[in-house]
């Protein structure tokens, strides 16, 4: 893939999950969270989401909600973008919370 369509997707990535966490995803109230960054796989079919929460524990909370809804945050990429290989979202709490 050509770096300047990757660059391009996972800017289109990260909009579309930030979009979908906003509004489709039931967090709790009092949990605000920032995706970061992405990071794509070499064949595109896995792309790892870096989650930032203001405490280092509301961070670790909405990745495992994240993660538990990864398959409907797919289902919902899928239906929006239009890829033969739609990646795979994972989570991760992003590196700067964990200091």
């Amino acid at each position: 893939m050509k770096s300047i369509r990757r660059e391009r997707l996972k800017s289109t990535l990260l909009r579309e999950v930030s979009e979908i966490v906003r509004r489709e995803v039931e967090l709790p109230e009092n949990l605000f969270i920032t995706i970061q960054g992405v990071e794509l796989s070499k064949d595109g079919s896995k792309a790892t989401f870096f989650v930032s929460a203001l405490k280092k524990e509301d961070a670790l909370k909405a990745v495992e909600i994240l993660n538990r809804a990864q398959g409907y945050i797919h289902h919902l990429l899928g239906k929006r973008l239009r890829l033969k290989v739609v990646p795979r979202p994972e989570f991760k709490v992003s590196p700067e919370v964990l200091l």
